[in-house]
């Protein structure tokens, strides 16, 4: 019996400058993709991921689209080494990755949607400036019913695992919330280093905006199972799905959901296709006798499929 693999995605915040070095070094179509997007914007893109600086990839438009083509070509690799996923997700941004490695969208209608997204999101950072910040120690639900008495604009951006959340909202509203939380028992609260308020209602100009693009996009019924961020669940209708992703920009995104979801379909193997180990840590955190695996480069796929570890394909 084969192995059941699930490919996970990661969200902005995974990049660093020179991933995916070695892959773009021995496989044209990184690079092709890099170059697509930044054409598409007017950036060079390539650069950025290759040169750097860092301060350059951490703006919101070549952070998306770089994590992207990353995550996308790493996937487009594995599938020509034999190692394909039984069940697809992607966390924030992921998500679009998840929706390329599954079949449910094309790589050039999910390049115009992201780009767009990140430019909007950009945007709504200038408008509505706001803050996040990292809950370690707590429960997603205990940090809810903590958000829901500030006065206040802050919610729970992500439910990453069973005792890590995120918080977004307006600065003094999360800065408050998190001294409320400390004093309540949370670990540790570590601010993020973001533009603006990822997740929260502050994102309703860049959501509304977005929207009429999300309406027109040409979603199919892909030829993997995909788990959607924003409610845990595999998607099962299109319709209805379509109108989740219109409000992915500021609704939360339920990882714990997923992982429950990744559980009950009988996943025995995780990987998380793009730069960071994020998303395998939390995974951890879920369930420590978890298998993963990280892919985050040429040397990362040859070794899951073809190297000296022979670890994943049966």
């Amino acid at each position: 019996m084969g192995h059941r693999y699930a490919f996970l995605f990661p969200g902005q915040g995974s990049q660093h400058v020179g991933m995916g070095a070695d892959l773009y070094e021995r496989s044209p179509f990184f690079g092709q993709v890099l170059r697509r997007a930044g054409a598409m914007v007017g950036q060079d893109i390539e650069e950025a991921v290759l040169v750097g600086p860092a301060e350059r990839l951490t703006e919101t438009v070549p952070t998306q689209l770089s994590v992207l083509a990353l995550s996308c070509a790493l996937t487009a690799e594995l599938d020509l080494l034999g190692l394909a996923p039984a069940v697809v997700a992607g966390h924030s941004l992921g998500e679009y990755s998840a929706l390329v490695a599954g079949g449910w969208l094309d790589l050039d209608d999910t390049l115009v949607v992201v780009a767009n997204r990140a430019a909007e999101m950009a945007d709504c950072c200038v408008a509505t400036p706001g803050a996040m910040a990292a809950v370690l120690g707590m429960d997603p639900a205990t940090v809810r019913m903590a958000a829901a008495e500030m006065s206040g604009t802050v919610v729970v951006a992500n439910a990453n695992s069973p005792r890590q959340s995120v918080v977004s909202g307006e600065s003094e509203a999360v800065r408050l919330l998190s001294a409320v939380l400390l004093e309540r028992g949370a670990k540790t609260v570590i601010p993020l280093e973001v533009h603006g308020a990822f997740h929260s209602p502050l994102m309703a100009q860049a959501e509304d905006r977005l929207a009429p693009l999300i309406a027109d996009l040409p979603l199919h019924a892909g030829h993997t199972p995909l788990i959607s961020s924003m409610t845990g669940q595999l998607v099962t209708d299109l319709a209805s799905y379509r109108r989740l992703l219109a409000r992915q920009i500021a609704a939360p995104v339920e990882w714990v959901g997923v992982m429950e979801t990744l559980r009950a379909e009988a996943v025995d193997t995780c990987i998380e296709v793009g730069p960071g180990t994020v998303l395998r840590g939390l995974l951890r955190q879920f369930d420590r006798k978890a298998v993963s695996a990280s892919c985050a480069g040429w040397g990362d796929a040859m070794a899951l499929t073809v190297g000296d570890e022979h670890l994943l394909v049966a």
